[in-house]
């Protein structure tokens, strides 16, 4: 099944998430719901590769071992390959700790009205005239002084 899905979530991974970002916004609304989809489509994908290959790296003779004293799929799941891969959860963990910050941060400039996307706005705006432009030559600052 991983020879399936795997090139599938590699091609995921390969998407600029930030791109789909108004493509979120029309699915799920501008709110703390697209945030918190934006993080996940930031780090979810990364989890499961790292996890599928923790998975697949699990040595072949203990399964093998199992198998020749009759146990079933489930006993090897929780006997041997979870307990063989706790290592890989804990660094899964310690990688989508900074993956989902930059989701949630990256979600913010996208949909919010306050916070870091009003921050951004004033910090554009604070220049002087001769370096900054007007609003429309930023694309990314639309609405930004709309509060």
């Amino acid at each position: 099944m991983s020879k399936v899905f795997e090139p599938f979530l590699v091609i995921l991974n390969s998407l600029p998430k930030v791109a789909l970002g108004p493509i979120i916004i029309i699915w799920v609304g501008a709110g703390t719901s697209s945030i918190i989809v934006m993080a996940l489509a930031i780090s979810l994908i990364v989890t499961i590769l790292n996890i599928l290959n923790g998975f697949i790296n699990t040595d072949k003779e203990m399964i093998k071992m199992a198998r020749t004293f009759n146990a079933n799929k489930f006993q090897i799941l929780t006997k041997i390959v979870i307990p063989a891969n706790i290592s890989t959860f804990i660094n899964s963990l310690k990688i989508n700790i900074g993956l989902s910050l930059v989701g949630v941060i990256s979600g913010e400039f996208l949909v919010s009205k306050a916070g870091l996307r009003l921050f951004n706005c004033i910090w554009w705006a604070s220049f002087p005239i001769g370096f900054s432009y007007d609003k429309c030559n930023y694309p990314w600052s639309y609405g930004c002084f709309n509060v």
